[in-house]
């Protein structure tokens, strides 16, 4: 008989799917999604076993999502296993990393804009548009990750 899936393990499923959706690796966002709900560092070990995953597959990924700054590698004392836990700032880093890709693209495209105004002022403004979108997106972005990392998520639920 097939016990039905819990709400946290459903959580989980999600967080991974959403991780997918976006790129990235859908076991990392389970184990994104294990973390948070967990509230506390895994071993390894121990994640592989609740995701039902290889250790080599967690490992990989859980680097992955330290070296982006969403997971803190820790470690016991007389202990070999690595452990990780969702870092303090998760979600403003995950909006962080979004608003640098966006001004990277603005980048990227002011100067193709400059070139193609020579050939097409109608398609050079359409870049411009687009080039305007991203570097306002991270405007955006950098406020409010800088508000939820100061004031924290319950900002205005009480104003």
């Amino acid at each position: 008989m097939i016990r039905p899936m819990s709400a946290i393990d459903r959580f989980i499923e999600e967080m991974g799917i959403i991780l997918q959706e976006s790129g990235g690796s859908r076991i990392a966002g389970r184990i994104f999604g294990l973390l948070l709900a967990e509230g506390k560092e895994l071993s390894l070990l121990q994640i592989s076993e609740r995701l039902g995953v290889s250790r080599a597959s967690v490992s990989t990924n859980a680097r992955m999502l330290t070296k982006s700054g969403v997971l803190k590698l820790t470690t016991r004392a007389g202990d070999r296993q690595d452990y990780y836990q969702m870092a303090k700032f998760a979600y403003t880093d995950i909006v962080g990393d979004l608003s640098a890709r966006f001004r990277r693209y603005g980048k990227i495209l002011e100067p193709c804009a400059q070139e193609v105004r020579a050939e097409d002022e109608e398609a050079a403004s359409r870049i411009d548009h687009l080039t305007s979108f991203y570097n306002q997106s991270a405007d955006i972005l950098d406020n409010w990750a800088e508000t939820f990392r100061v004031e924290g998520p319950n900002r205005g639920k009480n104003d």
